[in-house]
């Protein structure tokens, strides 16, 4: 191999390498089909996968709201999602006003990030840090009854990260219902 092949071949590999640890961006629809792309370098990103029918998500369709106003505060980027194939848009659409989230709700139509993120369960939440690497990944609280929380996973995670420290719980196991897929053929 010559010089000339060889400081290519190290140029490709190069770039290979920092092309790979580039986060990607997390690709959403809104309610009115629009396409999103949100990157997630820079920022701390929350994702919180909810539904409309299942009734342990909607237990927290209040705390999903307070977190979503508290953080988006603070700059965090919060993106809740639906990625059940078996809810309609316009279900999606009434039951975002039924609940007054004042904040967009997002599909995740084909499960893209669902898949990326083995996200199963409604609700489920997922914090990366600015550089796209998931430093928390499961439920936001630990408890389905708000007198009987002890833990605030998700808020503790998230705090961490903005303060650039490790999250002390990085992984629980979610509990909800789970998210229905689309087939995949």
């Amino acid at each position: 191999m010559n010089t000339l092949t060889r400081r290519n071949a190290c140029a490709l590999l190069s770039l290979g390498a920092l092309a790979a640890s580039q986060p990607a961006a997390l690709n959403l629809s809104d309610l009115s089909g629009k396409r999103h792309t949100f990157p997630v370098a820079g920022k701390t990103t929350v994702v919180v996968f909810y539904s409309t029918i299942c009734p342990i998500s909607n237990e927290y369709n209040e705390r999903i709201a307070r977190f979503h106003r508290e953080y988006s505060l603070k700059g965090v980027q919060v993106l809740v999602a639906n990625a059940n194939q078996n809810e309609p848009k316009d279900q999606i659409e009434k039951h975002t006003r039924d609940a007054e989230f004042e904040f967009p709700v997002f599909i995740d139509s084909a499960n893209a990030v669902a898949d990326r993120l083995k996200a199963s369960v409604t609700p489920e939440a997922f914090v990366l840090d600015s550089k796209g690497v998931v430093r928390y990944h499961g439920p936001i609280d630990d408890a389905r009854n708000i007198a009987r929380i002890k833990a605030h996973l998700l808020r503790d995670a998230v705090d961490a990260v903005l303060a650039g420290k490790p999250v002390a719980r990085p992984e629980a196991k979610a509990f909800g219902c789970t998210i229905k897929r689309v087939r995949k053929t």
